[in-house]
């Protein structure tokens, strides 16, 4: 068995620089790379590539090349250096090559995507004492932390989405920074709200622009983290600021659009002018922000975020083939919608979150790349934090934290309201993965339960405070 061609890298490869130079031309000497231009691609060799380059794939691999032959281990030194899905031909029975993801191994066929079907009811087998007890503990900090942040993470909500309101403001005067926005990211990742920020989104709901920006880049920080966390790799900071600036950043065009337009109360047809402008705005941002000298992937994820899996869609744009878009953007696409979803617009009431994800894995493979769908499905459970649910006791409770990867419908919760309909003040985290006799029957829409005020729902959620 032999690899032909490397067909997808992490996103760390859209930028090049001496060290992944370096890397390419001492294991793929030899080997051609196609690299994005504008209009299209074009295949050079390896040895001609430079830093300024957007690396699509690798292709020509010569046979004679130590990562061309399939032995033990070569699947997780590829999976190790960001090289996700490769091509294996048979030399002894050659055919057309197939991809081939390295977690699979080299020598076994792709795998297949899982069934879309509905999580298991039953609550998995109980654990020894000890180790459940030392579970719950564990979990009943996890949430205790994630609550204390509630509300400084919602003030620095506020403040974030007056900072990117003043960016587009300052914008439209042809004055473009993003010195506003980095500050806010600091601010966030030294009080670590980002999780909080993920939760309120979906309980208070948005504004078309600036809010919408905020929510949608502590979500996609939060998801994109945990994707690489699963996959072994460590975190920095500097990863969590590059994601949450790239974020902030991914409406910028918006600043090209009249303020009347991009704040209007009225739902605009697909041909009108109107429309036209709002979805000129990714191209509006890829220019901005190259021309304030910002890094390919913000670029990319600005430009590229409305980009679908089928072109054909109305909702796709601008006309780019699916292999320009980055593996970051498809995941930020993904979030977009979602964040649109629960957000708040004058003329649509707010989504709950729990009905959003139900909606976006309805558009796996035909709006959405499969692979970070699924990724944002497990980082966010099919009840992501903050969801208002009904148990099979009759009581509501919010999730406080999402269930397992084997028994997602089993979240930790906290109940706020009895089967009598009474609000609770002291509370007690309860874990359905361990209540075998529990379980969710329902979503509730917050909105139109808690309804004596616009955040009532938020500020149960904020007085949550866990007994034990």
């Amino acid at each position: 068995m032999t690899i032909t061609a490397i067909t997808e890298l992490s996103y760390e490869w859209a930028t090049l620089d001496a060290r992944r130079l370096k890397f390419l031309q001492s294991y793929f000497g030899g080997a051609k790379a196609v690299v994005a231009v504008e209009g299209g691609d074009k295949t050079i060799a390896i040895s001609q590539l430079k830093a300024t380059d957007h690396l699509q794939s690798i292709v020509d691999m010569p046979p004679s090349l130590k990562v061309a032959r399939v032995v033990d281990g070569l699947g997780q030194f590829m999976e190790t250096h960001g090289l996700l899905e490769f091509r294996v031909i048979d030399t002894a029975s050659p055919s057309a090559p197939a991809p081939v993801r390295p977690a699979q191994g080299p020598a076994e066929p792709p795998a297949q995507p899982a069934p879309d079907r509905a999580p298991s009811a039953e609550a998995p087998a109980a654990a020894s004492t000890d180790a459940a007890k030392a579970r719950k503990a564990e979990k009943v900090r996890e949430v205790k932390e994630l609550l204390e942040t509630v509300e400084s993470a919602n003030q620095d909500r506020e403040r974030s989405s007056s900072t990117v309101e003043e960016m587009l403001d300052q914008g439209r005067k042809g004055r473009f920074s993003s010195q506003g926005v980095e500050a806010a990211v600091e601010e966030i990742l030294r009080k670590g709200s980002s999780p909080a920020m993920k939760a309120i989104a979906g309980l208070r709901g948005s504004d078309q622009t600036y809010a919408h920006c905020t929510d949608m880049s502590a979500i996609l920080q939060e998801c994109y983290t945990d994707m690489l966390l699963r996959q072994g790799k460590k975190v920095s900071d500097a990863n969590r600021r590059f994601v949450l600036v790239a974020g902030f950043l991914h409406d910028i065009g918006k600043s090209e659009v009249p303020k009347e337009v991009l704040e209007s109360t009225v739902r605009f047809a697909p041909d009108s002018r109107e429309m036209q402008l709002m979805r000129s705005h990714a191209t509006y941002g890829a220019r901005i922000l190259t021309e304030m000298g910002m890094n390919s992937i913000t670029v990319n994820l600005a430009h590229y975020h409305h980009v679908k899996r089928d072109p054909t869609l109305f909702t796709s744009y601008p006309a780019v083939p699916y292999e320009q878009v980055l593996p970051i953007t498809r995941l930020a696409s993904i979030v977009d919608v979602y964040q649109a979803l629960i957000g708040k617009r004058n003329y649509k009431r707010n989504w709950v979150p729990g009905k959003a994800i139900e909606y976006v894995r309805k558009l796996r493979g035909t709006e959405f790349d499969e692979r970070m769908l699924d990724s944002f499905v497990e980082s966010l459970g099919i009840y992501p934090v903050g969801s208002l649910v009904r148990l099979s006791t009759n009581e509501l409770a919010f999730v406080l934290s999402i269930g397992p990867k084997d028994h997602t419908d089993r979240p930790a919760v906290a109940v706020v309201e009895n089967a009598s309909g009474e609000l609770l003040t002291h509370h007690t985290l309860l874990d359905l993965t361990f209540e075998a006799d529990i379980r969710v029957a329902e979503i509730v829409d917050h909105y139109e339960h808690f309804n004596q005020s616009e955040d009532q729902a938020y500020k149960i959620f904020q007085s949550i405070r866990i007994d034990r």
